[in-house]
C-alpha cells in the first residue's frame, strides 16, 4: 500500500512540475522612440519561426528560412509596406536600416524624422505586419517620447490609432 501511494504521489508531483504546453501567441513587438530633436528610431521584433512560415506560405520567400540576407531583406521591405507612422504634417518617411536574427527573434530597424511639431504632437500609427497572413496575429507598438511610454495594440481588421 505504501509503495502505491509513493508512486501515485510521485506521478502527481511530476504532473504538477511539468511545464504547461500552451499555444504561443502570434505577436510582433515594435518600439517607436522619438527624441526631442524629432529623430525617430523604430525596432520591430518578430518571432523568427512565425515570420518565416508566414512569408513562405504567402510566397514571399522561396523557403522558410530567414537566415539568408535576401529573405531578411524581404521581411524588412514587407515591414516597411505594412507599418506606417504619420505626424501632423503627414506620413513620416522611414528608412530601413537593416535586420538581424538573435536567438528566436528577428529585428527589423527603421529610422526617420518627424516634423518640427511632431516630437510632441499627435502621431498616427498603423501596424499591419503579418495580420494579412496570420489570422490571430497581434501587434503591440510602444511609443516612447518625453519620458512617457504609450502602448497601442493592433489585431484583426483594426485600422490606424492615434497617440497624443
Amino acid at each position: 500500500m505504501l509503495s502505491r501511494r509513493l508512486v501515485l504521489g510521485g506521478l502527481g508531483a511530476v504532473a504538477l512540475a511539468r511545464p504547461a504546453f500552451a499555444h504561443r501567441l502570434a505577436r510582433t513587438e515594435t518600439e517607436v522612440r522619438i527624441d526631442p530633436d524629432g529623430t525617430v528610431g523604430v525596432v520591430h521584433v518578430y518571432h523568427v519561426q512565425d515570420a518565416q512560415v508566414a512569408l513562405y506560405k504567402a510566397g514571399l520567400i522561396n523557403r522558410p528560412d530567414l537566415g539568408r540576407l535576401r529573405a531578411r531583406a524581404t521581411l524588412a521591405l514587407y515591414t516597411d509596406r505594412n507599418f506606417t507612422l504619420s505626424d501632423a504634417t503627414g506620413p513620416v518617411a522611414l528608412d530601413i536600416i537593416g535586420s538581424e536574427i538573435e536567438g528566436d527573434s528577428i529585428y527589423v530597424y527603421q529610422e526617420g524624422r518627424v516634423s518640427r511639431d511632431g516630437p510632441g504632437g499627435p502621431l498616427t500609427i498603423d501596424a499591419r505586419m503579418l495580420r494579412d497572413l496570420v489570422h490571430d496575429q497581434r501587434n503591440s507598438v510602444n511609443v516612447v517620447r518625453g519620458g512617457r511610454t504609450v502602448t497601442l495594440d493592433f489585431s484583426g481588421e483594426g485600422g490606424p490609432k492615434t497617440v497624443d
